[in-house]
């Protein structure tokens, strides 16, 4: 059992590392394609990529000490069996079962010849209950997906993992493609059991109002990385002369207003600026983004890029200013912490300009 334990162990270890690759292309695709983040479908779509991780080590794992696996194996190895249900003879030879005695059928859980014909039927178990639950495929497409998911396993055990050895250390195996393309198809009709008892994913959105939907730091923060990716963009290819404060009065006021709330950042997200009216005013526009950029951001830059000001009346001026800019910040941060634990997400220059994001429907 532990030749199964141990890659499950690995999977479970390395899945954090994998979620956060898998996490930005899942929040950018939820919030274009639904408007909001479902917890029961993040758990669903979670814990698919931690059951796809898990049957992948189990197909590849343990890895060979060394990559030349050509010198540890002997003249004549073969690298395939095409023979269908050869795993019927395998079972015959090695079981100590007596069909005449009932008895002796617990002895199939101890041998290896079944064990590993039961395996691969579990192995793709899962990914057809997948597919019929969540994926909402059909038979037909159900037991195909198995199929060539079975057969990118078999195809990466015959190249040696991608050519990384210098022969397979694995066997491909055809009865391995039968019985994992059956587990699909089992854990298929298997699903209608989940279906009684799980959410309809087809409905977990039937009672959501986009419209009250409060959008929060996360979505917010995604869109700000967008938005300002594109500026870092700009500045490298006009090597520094496309300045900040330019950035945010050409791309946050003037692109905002005349998109009616819009930017590349919150396109994506699905979000934008929503005012007191249908249509913006520049007056919101304008006070939102100057409190935010100008004042707030521009005050720190321009205390921290000043050279000279620290000379005047022997520091004093210069320390107290970094005092009062430390006091600002310290405020901020808090005032952000507490909105972030709270419904409440309206900040500062939210309330100042009459302003909120809002969900796209």
């Amino acid at each position: 059992m532990s030749e199964y334990i141990i890659p499950i162990k690995i999977a479970l270890l390395s899945f954090p590392f994998v979620a956060m690759l898998f996490t930005l292309p899942f929040l950018i695709y939820q919030y274009r394609k639904h408007g909001y983040i479902n917890i029961f479908r993040a758990a669903v779509l979670y814990s698919f990529l931690l059951y796809l991780i898990s049957a992948y080590y189990l197909v590849i794992l343990p890895l060979p000490k060394t990559t030349d696996v050509l010198s540890l194996q002997r003249a004549g190895t073969k690298y395939t069996q095409l023979i269908p249900f050869n795993f019927i003879a395998d079972i015959l030879k090695e079981t100590k079962v007596d069909i005449s005695k009932p008895l002796t059928y617990l002895h199939l859980f101890r041998e290896r010849a079944f064990l590993q014909v039961a395996f691969n039927g579990i192995l793709l178990l899962p990914i057809g209950a997948y597919l019929h639950y969540y994926f909402k495929r059909n038979l037909r497409q159900t037991i195909l997906i198995a199929f060539c998911v079975s057969l990118f396993f078999e195809l990466t055990q015959l190249s040696g993992l991608y050519g990384i050895y210098n022969r397979p250390y694995r066997i491909f195996d055809v009865d391995d493609l039968i019985m994992n393309t059956f587990g699909g198809f089992l854990g298929y009709i298997l699903s209608a059991i989940l279906m009684k008892v799980l959410p309809n994913v087809s409905k977990l959105d039937e009672k959501v109002k986009l419209e009250d939907i409060t959008v929060g730091f996360i979505r917010r923060s995604l869109a700000l990385g967008f938005d300002w990716s594109i500026f870092i963009i700009i500045a490298l290819i006009t090597r520094g002369y496309f300045k900040a404060y330019m950035f945010v009065f050409i791309y946050f006021i003037l692109i905002v207003y005349f998109t009616n709330g819009k930017t590349f950042g919150k396109w994506l997200l699905r979000i934008k600026v929503v005012g007191k009216e249908e249509r913006l005013k520049f007056r919101e526009v304008l006070v939102r983004y100057g409190v935010l950029y100008y004042a707030f951001f521009g005050s720190n830059y321009l205390i921290f890029s000043c050279t000279r000001i620290d000379k005047i009346a022997d520091n004093l001026i210069f320390y107290l200013l970094i005092f009062i800019l430390f006091l600002l910040d310290l405020a901020a941060c808090f005032h952000v912490t507490i909105h972030f634990f709270s419904k409440n997400k309206k900040l500062l220059h939210d309330k100042l300009s009459g302003t909120i994001l809002k969900v796209i429907k």
